[in-house]
C-alpha cells in the first residue's frame, strides 16, 4: 500500500473513489452556487423572472438592445447551467450510497 492511499484510509476515506467522488461533489456544489448567484443577480438587476424578462426582451422588436440580449443568453446559461450542475449533484450523491 503506497503512502498516499496510507493517509486516505487514516483520514476515513474506504477507497480513492471515494476521494474522487467527493471532490467532484465539492466542485459541483461549488458552481451550482456560481450559477445560483449569476441567476439571482440577473433577477435582481431587472426586477423580473427569466421568463418574464425574455418576453420583454422579444417585445421589443425592430429595436436592438444589445446589453439586454447579451444578459437574456448569459441568463439562460446559468439556468441551464445551474440545471446540470443540480443534476450532477443528485447523481454523485446516489453513487456515494452505492
Amino acid at each position: 500500500m503506497n503512502a498516499t492511499t496510507q493517509v486516505l484510509l487514516e483520514d476515513g476515506y474506504r477507497s480513492t473513489d471515494e476521494v474522487f467522488r467527493g471532490w467532484a461533489l465539492m466542485t459541483a456544489m461549488s458552481k451550482l452556487e456560481q450559477y445560483r448567484a449569476e441567476c439571482e443577480s440577473f433577477a435582481k438587476k431587472h426586477g423580473q423572472t427569466l421568463v418574464e424578462f425574455e418576453s420583454a426582451a422579444h417585445a421589443l422588436r425592430g429595436r436592438e438592445d444589445f446589453g439586454a440580449e447579451d444578459d437574456l443568453t448569459d441568463w439562460e446559461f446559468a439556468v441551464h447551467a445551474l440545471a446540470w450542475w443540480q443534476a450532477k449533484i443528485e447523481e454523485l450523491r446516489g453513487a456515494a450510497g452505492s
